[in-house]
Protein backbone atom coordinates (compact mmCIF):
# COMPACT_ATOMS: atom_id res chain seq x y z
CA UNK A 1 0.00 0.00 0.00
CA UNK A 2 1.16 3.35 -0.69
CA UNK A 3 1.53 6.70 0.99
CA UNK A 4 2.11 9.96 -0.32
CA UNK A 5 3.72 13.08 0.96
CA UNK A 6 4.14 16.63 0.42
CA UNK A 7 7.86 17.56 -0.76
CA UNK A 8 9.25 19.46 1.79
CA UNK A 9 11.39 21.87 -1.15
CA UNK A 10 8.02 22.54 -2.86
CA UNK A 11 6.11 24.08 0.16
CA UNK A 12 9.15 26.20 0.35
CA UNK A 13 9.06 30.02 -0.28
CA UNK A 14 11.17 32.58 -2.04
CA UNK A 15 13.05 34.70 -0.36
CA UNK A 16 10.42 37.50 -1.69
CA UNK A 17 8.40 35.53 0.12
CA UNK A 18 6.16 33.99 -3.29
CA UNK A 19 5.70 30.35 -3.43
CA UNK A 20 8.48 28.63 -5.02
CA UNK A 21 7.53 27.09 -8.37
CA UNK A 22 5.95 24.04 -8.63
CA UNK A 23 8.60 21.26 -9.04
CA UNK A 24 8.40 18.32 -12.16
CA UNK A 25 6.76 15.40 -11.84
CA UNK A 26 9.12 12.87 -9.97
CA UNK A 27 10.75 10.29 -12.71
CA UNK A 28 12.08 7.39 -10.51
CA UNK A 29 14.45 6.40 -13.62
CA UNK A 30 17.22 9.23 -12.43
CA UNK A 31 20.24 7.31 -13.93
CA UNK A 32 17.79 7.05 -17.17
CA UNK A 33 18.36 3.40 -17.62
CA UNK A 34 15.82 3.05 -20.06
CA UNK A 35 17.81 5.29 -22.73
CA UNK A 36 19.47 1.63 -23.24
CA UNK A 37 16.12 0.23 -24.95
CA UNK A 38 15.49 1.05 -28.67
CA UNK A 39 12.28 3.22 -29.40
CA UNK A 40 10.33 0.73 -29.72
CA UNK A 41 11.00 -1.08 -26.53
CA UNK A 42 10.61 2.31 -24.73
CA UNK A 43 7.15 2.49 -26.34
CA UNK A 44 6.07 -1.06 -25.44
CA UNK A 45 7.22 -0.16 -21.60
CA UNK A 46 5.12 3.27 -21.77
CA UNK A 47 2.16 1.31 -22.78
CA UNK A 48 2.85 -1.10 -19.96
CA UNK A 49 3.45 2.09 -17.59
CA UNK A 50 0.42 3.39 -18.94
CA UNK A 51 -2.28 0.49 -17.99
CA UNK A 52 -0.64 0.04 -14.22
CA UNK A 53 -1.07 3.74 -13.51
CA UNK A 54 -4.61 3.59 -15.22
CA UNK A 55 -5.67 -0.06 -14.57
CA UNK A 56 -4.11 -1.47 -11.56
CA UNK A 57 -2.98 1.98 -9.35
CA UNK A 58 -7.04 3.11 -8.64
CA UNK A 59 -8.09 -0.26 -7.20
CA UNK A 60 -4.95 -2.04 -5.95
CA UNK A 61 -5.21 -1.14 -2.27
CA UNK A 62 -8.77 -2.55 -1.89
CA UNK A 63 -7.62 -5.90 -3.32
CA UNK A 64 -4.65 -5.87 -1.37
CA UNK A 65 -6.79 -5.28 1.91
CA UNK A 66 -9.23 -7.84 0.82
CA UNK A 67 -6.46 -10.48 0.04
CA UNK A 68 -7.86 -11.49 -2.66
CA UNK A 69 -6.99 -11.10 -6.77
CA UNK A 70 -7.60 -8.58 -9.36
CA UNK A 71 -9.17 -11.15 -12.20
CA UNK A 72 -10.86 -8.38 -14.14
CA UNK A 73 -6.76 -6.87 -15.10
CA UNK A 74 -5.73 -10.13 -16.52
CA UNK A 75 -7.47 -9.19 -20.41
CA UNK A 76 -5.60 -5.77 -20.03
CA UNK A 77 -2.24 -7.74 -19.36
CA UNK A 78 -3.22 -10.02 -22.34
CA UNK A 79 -3.71 -7.24 -24.55
CA UNK A 80 -0.13 -5.86 -23.75
CA UNK A 81 1.44 -9.09 -25.58
CA UNK A 82 4.01 -9.21 -22.79
CA UNK A 83 4.10 -12.55 -21.75
CA UNK A 84 7.16 -14.51 -22.39
CA UNK A 85 9.16 -11.51 -22.99
CA UNK A 86 13.04 -13.02 -23.87
CA UNK A 87 11.36 -15.96 -26.01
CA UNK A 88 11.75 -16.20 -29.24
CA UNK A 89 8.92 -17.96 -31.22
CA UNK A 90 5.74 -20.00 -30.17
CA UNK A 91 3.67 -17.24 -29.41
CA UNK A 92 5.87 -15.57 -26.74
CA UNK A 93 6.76 -12.14 -26.84
CA UNK A 94 10.33 -12.31 -27.34
CA UNK A 95 12.54 -9.26 -26.84
CA UNK A 96 15.99 -9.12 -24.67
CA UNK A 97 16.16 -10.47 -21.07
CA UNK A 98 16.70 -6.26 -20.30
CA UNK A 99 13.64 -5.87 -21.87
CA UNK A 100 11.67 -8.19 -19.51
CA UNK A 101 13.49 -6.85 -16.55
CA UNK A 102 12.34 -2.77 -17.53
CA UNK A 103 8.67 -4.57 -17.88
CA UNK A 104 9.11 -6.17 -14.22
CA UNK A 105 10.42 -3.18 -13.04
CA UNK A 106 7.72 -0.95 -14.72
CA UNK A 107 4.59 -3.68 -13.27
CA UNK A 108 6.52 -3.70 -9.41
CA UNK A 109 6.50 0.15 -9.67
CA UNK A 110 2.87 0.25 -9.10
CA UNK A 111 2.87 -3.04 -7.51
CA UNK A 112 4.73 -5.82 -6.46
CA UNK A 113 2.10 -8.24 -5.70
CA UNK A 114 1.02 -7.79 -9.66
CA UNK A 115 5.04 -8.26 -10.78
CA UNK A 116 5.79 -11.10 -8.56
CA UNK A 117 2.10 -12.76 -10.47
CA UNK A 118 3.09 -12.17 -13.79
CA UNK A 119 7.08 -13.22 -12.99
CA UNK A 120 5.77 -16.60 -12.00
CA UNK A 121 3.90 -17.02 -14.78
CA UNK A 122 6.10 -15.44 -17.57
CA UNK A 123 9.21 -16.19 -16.15
CA UNK A 124 8.97 -19.43 -13.73
CA UNK A 125 6.15 -21.06 -15.72
CA UNK A 126 6.69 -20.57 -18.95
CA UNK A 127 10.51 -20.29 -18.98
CA UNK A 128 10.51 -23.68 -17.49
CA UNK A 129 8.88 -25.19 -20.59
CA UNK A 130 10.49 -23.18 -23.04
CA UNK A 131 13.98 -24.42 -21.08
CA UNK A 132 12.87 -27.84 -20.41
CA UNK A 133 10.27 -28.85 -22.25
CA UNK A 134 10.32 -30.88 -25.77
CA UNK A 135 9.25 -28.86 -28.87
CA UNK A 136 5.75 -31.08 -28.76
CA UNK A 137 5.13 -29.30 -25.32
CA UNK A 138 6.56 -26.02 -25.74
CA UNK A 139 4.13 -26.03 -29.14
CA UNK A 140 1.37 -27.20 -26.94
CA UNK A 141 1.55 -25.11 -23.75
CA UNK A 142 3.40 -21.89 -24.53
CA UNK A 143 0.85 -20.16 -26.94
CA UNK A 144 -1.82 -20.67 -24.61
CA UNK A 145 0.42 -18.94 -21.66
CA UNK A 146 1.60 -16.12 -23.85
CA UNK A 147 -2.39 -15.38 -24.58
CA UNK A 148 -2.93 -15.64 -20.51
CA UNK A 149 -5.47 -18.53 -21.55
CA UNK A 150 -3.82 -20.58 -19.22
CA UNK A 151 -1.75 -19.29 -16.00
CA UNK A 152 1.10 -21.08 -15.05
CA UNK A 153 3.03 -22.19 -10.88
CA UNK A 154 5.86 -23.15 -10.23
CA UNK A 155 5.87 -25.54 -7.62
CA UNK A 156 9.79 -25.83 -6.16
CA UNK A 157 9.66 -24.59 -2.44
CA UNK A 158 8.45 -27.39 -0.10
CA UNK A 159 7.44 -26.56 3.99
CA UNK A 160 10.43 -28.22 5.39
CA UNK A 161 13.14 -28.01 2.70
CA UNK A 162 12.72 -24.48 1.04
CA UNK A 163 13.64 -23.89 -2.48
CA UNK A 164 16.96 -24.64 -2.20
CA UNK A 165 16.17 -28.07 -2.66
CA UNK A 166 18.53 -29.98 -4.99
CA UNK A 167 18.53 -33.78 -4.33
CA UNK A 168 16.97 -32.97 -1.11
CA UNK A 169 13.39 -32.55 -2.48
CA UNK A 170 11.23 -34.37 -0.51
CA UNK A 171 8.80 -34.27 -3.18
CA UNK A 172 8.71 -38.06 -4.34
CA UNK A 173 7.91 -39.17 -8.38
CA UNK A 174 7.93 -42.89 -9.24
CA UNK A 175 7.08 -44.15 -12.63
CA UNK A 176 4.58 -46.25 -13.41
CA UNK A 177 4.44 -47.66 -17.06
CA UNK A 178 3.44 -44.31 -18.99
CA UNK A 179 2.49 -42.47 -15.65
CA UNK A 180 4.43 -40.95 -12.76
CA UNK A 181 2.90 -40.89 -9.49
CA UNK A 182 3.76 -37.78 -7.33
CA UNK A 183 3.81 -37.20 -3.67
CA UNK A 184 4.81 -34.37 -1.20
CA UNK A 185 3.95 -31.08 -0.25
CA UNK A 186 4.52 -27.81 -2.08
CA UNK A 187 4.43 -24.17 -0.01
CA UNK A 188 3.65 -20.58 -1.00
CA UNK A 189 3.30 -21.33 -4.82
CA UNK A 190 2.04 -18.53 -6.59
CA UNK A 191 -1.15 -18.30 -8.93
CA UNK A 192 -1.58 -21.96 -7.73
CA UNK A 193 -4.83 -21.67 -6.41
CA UNK A 194 -6.62 -20.20 -9.37
CA UNK A 195 -3.92 -21.25 -12.25
CA UNK A 196 -4.46 -23.92 -15.05
CA UNK A 197 -0.73 -25.92 -15.26
CA UNK A 198 1.61 -26.12 -12.23
CA UNK A 199 5.26 -26.95 -12.68
CA UNK A 200 6.46 -30.10 -10.44
CA UNK A 201 9.56 -30.60 -9.09
CA UNK A 202 10.24 -33.69 -7.77
CA UNK A 203 12.80 -36.38 -6.98
CA UNK A 204 12.56 -39.74 -8.80
CA UNK A 205 12.74 -42.47 -6.83
CA UNK A 206 14.67 -44.74 -9.36
CA UNK A 207 17.79 -42.31 -9.86
CA UNK A 208 17.47 -40.13 -6.61
CA UNK A 209 17.64 -36.73 -9.68
CA UNK A 210 15.06 -34.26 -9.75
CA UNK A 211 12.67 -33.63 -12.19
CA UNK A 212 10.07 -31.10 -14.18
CA UNK A 213 6.26 -32.34 -14.29
CA UNK A 214 3.62 -29.98 -16.37
CA UNK A 215 0.79 -30.66 -14.06
CA UNK A 216 -3.01 -29.53 -14.59
CA UNK A 217 -4.44 -28.28 -11.81
CA UNK A 218 -7.55 -29.08 -11.62
CA UNK A 219 -7.85 -31.99 -14.23
CA UNK A 220 -5.31 -34.25 -12.10
CA UNK A 221 -7.03 -36.19 -9.12
CA UNK A 222 -4.48 -36.63 -6.02
CA UNK A 223 -3.45 -32.85 -6.80
CA UNK A 224 -5.00 -30.07 -4.17
CA UNK A 225 -4.07 -26.25 -3.77
CA UNK A 226 -5.29 -24.69 -0.76
CA UNK A 227 -5.09 -20.83 -0.30
CA UNK A 228 -2.57 -19.36 2.33
CA UNK A 229 -4.36 -16.71 4.58
CA UNK A 230 -3.07 -13.77 6.84
CA UNK A 231 0.07 -12.73 5.03
CA UNK A 232 1.82 -9.90 5.77
CA UNK A 233 3.59 -9.08 2.31
CA UNK A 234 2.12 -9.66 -1.59
CA UNK A 235 -1.31 -10.31 -0.38
CA UNK A 236 -3.01 -9.84 -3.76
CA UNK A 237 -0.68 -12.92 -5.13
CA UNK A 238 -2.45 -16.10 -4.18
CA UNK A 239 -0.23 -18.48 -2.95
CA UNK A 240 -1.26 -21.93 -2.17
CA UNK A 241 -0.32 -24.89 -0.18
CA UNK A 242 0.01 -28.19 -2.52
CA UNK A 243 -0.26 -31.28 -1.45
CA UNK A 244 -0.09 -34.38 -3.87
CA UNK A 245 -1.33 -37.89 -2.77
CA UNK A 246 -0.58 -40.62 -5.57
CA UNK A 247 -1.40 -37.51 -8.30
CA UNK A 248 -0.89 -39.73 -11.71
CA UNK A 249 0.57 -37.37 -14.22
CA UNK A 250 1.48 -38.69 -17.88
CA UNK A 251 4.78 -39.37 -19.15
CA UNK A 252 4.13 -36.57 -21.62
CA UNK A 253 4.02 -34.00 -19.00
CA UNK A 254 7.18 -34.81 -17.65
CA UNK A 255 9.64 -31.98 -18.92
CA UNK A 256 11.55 -34.23 -21.62
CA UNK A 257 14.58 -31.92 -21.65
CA UNK A 258 15.05 -32.07 -17.71
CA UNK A 259 17.23 -34.35 -16.80
CA UNK A 260 18.66 -33.10 -12.81
CA UNK A 261 18.24 -29.95 -10.71
CA UNK A 262 20.82 -28.54 -13.04
CA UNK A 263 17.87 -27.80 -15.45
CA UNK A 264 15.74 -26.58 -12.60
CA UNK A 265 18.79 -24.17 -11.58
CA UNK A 266 18.61 -22.78 -15.27
CA UNK A 267 14.84 -21.47 -14.89
CA UNK A 268 15.95 -19.95 -11.45
CA UNK A 269 19.28 -18.29 -13.40
CA UNK A 270 17.47 -17.22 -16.35
CA UNK A 271 14.69 -15.56 -13.78
CA UNK A 272 16.44 -14.17 -11.04
CA UNK A 273 17.17 -10.65 -13.31
CA UNK A 274 13.58 -10.34 -13.36
CA UNK A 275 13.34 -10.17 -9.97
CA UNK A 276 16.34 -7.78 -9.21
CA UNK A 277 14.82 -5.46 -11.51
CA UNK A 278 11.32 -5.70 -9.15
CA UNK A 279 12.99 -4.94 -6.35
CA UNK A 280 14.21 -1.38 -8.63
CA UNK A 281 10.79 -0.92 -9.69
CA UNK A 282 9.74 -0.90 -5.91
CA UNK A 283 12.18 1.87 -4.95
CA UNK A 284 11.20 3.63 -8.09
CA UNK A 285 7.06 4.24 -6.76
CA UNK A 286 8.02 4.37 -3.52
CA UNK A 287 10.71 7.35 -4.11
CA UNK A 288 7.93 8.96 -6.68
CA UNK A 289 5.48 8.46 -4.31
CA UNK A 290 7.66 10.21 -1.47
CA UNK A 291 7.76 12.98 -3.92
CA UNK A 292 4.62 13.47 -4.99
Amino acid sequence: MSTSVTHPIATQPKPNGQPAAALPKPDGDFYQVTDCLSEAERELLKRVRGFMEAKVAPIINQYWADDSFPFDIVPGIRDLKIAGLGYEGYGCAGGSTLLAGFAAMEIARVDSSCATFFGVHSGLAMGSIFLCGSEEQKQKWLPPMARLEKIGSFGLTEPLVGSGASGGLLTTAKREGDTWVLNGQKKWIGNATWGDVTIIWARDLADNQVKGFIVENKHTPGFKAEKIEHKMALRVVQNALITMENCRVPEENRLQVDTSFRDTARVLRMTRAFVAWEAVGCAMGAYEHALA
